[in-house]
Parts: C-alpha cells; sequence; structure tokens
C-alpha cells in the first residue's frame, strides 16, 4: 500500500478530522496556511500577508495575484507587501516565489516595497527569494519600517496612494 493511501487510512480510521486532506492522484495536498488580502489603488497593487506559509496557499496567492493585477499589465506599476503579520513559509513556496517575482517584473513592476517591523528571521527569508534592486532592468525594491515611509516612496517615485486607510488598517492589525 503506497504511503498516501496508508496516511489516509489512518485519518479514516481514528473517526476525527486531524488535517484537511485532499486526494489528487497520487498526491496529498494539505490545506493552505496563510492568509492574504490583495488591493489594487491606482497603479500599485497592496498585499497584505499574513500567518505561515505552506507551499498549497503560495500557489493559490500566485494564481489569485495574476489574476488580480491584471489590470495593471501594458504600463508601469509597482506593489506595497505588508509583511507584519507574516510569519515566514515553508522552504517549498521560495521556488514559487522567485518564479512570481521574475513574472511580475517582466510584467511592468518598477516599483516594490515591503514593510514590516525589524525580523531577522522575515529579512532573511526574503532577502534570499526576493530580486534585488536592478536599475539596469528598472525594478527598484525598498524595505519599510513605517507604512508613510513606503507610501511616500512610492509617492516620490509616481505612484501615489489614493486610499492608505487599508494600509494603516492591515499594519496595526495584532500589534
Amino acid at each position: 500500500m503506497e504511503l498516501h493511501h496508508f496516511c489516509l487510512n489512518v485519518f479514516k480510521s481514528h473517526g476525527k478530522k486531524i488535517a484537511n486532506i485532499k486526494e489528487f492522484d497520487s498526491d496529498i495536498m494539505l490545506a493552505e496556511h496563510g492568509r492574504w488580502e490583495i488591493k489594487i489603488d491606482n497603479q500599485v497593487a497592496v498585499i497584505w500577508f499574513a500567518d505561515a506559509w505552506n507551499e498549497e496557499a503560495i500557489v493559490t496567492f500566485c494564481q489569485e495575484f495574476k489574476r488580480v493585477t491584471l489590470p495593471l499589465l501594458g504600463k508601469q506599476w509597482a506593489i506595497m507587501s505588508i509583511f507584519e503579520q507574516w510569519q515566514l513559509g515553508t522552504p517549498d513556496i521560495e521556488h514559487h516565489v522567485t518564479e512570481l517575482c521574475e513574472w511580475f517584473i517582466a510584467n511592468g513592476c518598477v516599483k516594490d516595497s515591503h514593510v514590516y517591523t525589524k525580523s531577522f528571521l522575515k529579512q532573511s527569508q526574503l532577502e534570499r527569494i526576493i530580486p534585488k534592486t536592478d536599475l539596469n532592468a528598472g525594478y527598484e525594491r525598498c524595505v519599510f519600517t513605517e507604512p508613510k515611509q513606503a507610501i511616500n516612496w512610492l509617492a516620490l517615485n509616481g505612484f501615489a496612494i489614493s486610499n492608505p486607510q487599508f494600509i494603516y488598517e492591515k499594519f496595526q492589525q495584532l500589534q
């Protein structure tokens, strides 16, 4: 008996739900772990991230991100990512993040701002998987500890945010 069938039988035999498990052919997919919200404000994709992330969450997020940012393609745009409540991701998210970054840079993202209170662990994972500034490619990324700093930086670079209330609310959550 293959391992995934054994695991499913163990879960079923105990008569209680231990995890959300979906069976796809021979693969077991766990439930998504990680939350996000994406809003478009002028030419800025504002993204709030929370909780610890697994591969299932990043796959769904990437699909949603590409769908939501579709109206921005064909012109220059920016991203503001609020990582204050984000609690890192499993190693299997990293190649998905790298591919998504390549996609958004190739599709017109020229400014990318990250906002979070200083955290060695967050900085370590993000710096490893998110591209560095490459002015030759027309892409610049900056990290800020306060939303106002990122909002001002984006505005100075031609990407004004008209409704910053969402940003302040999400940054303050759980603080």
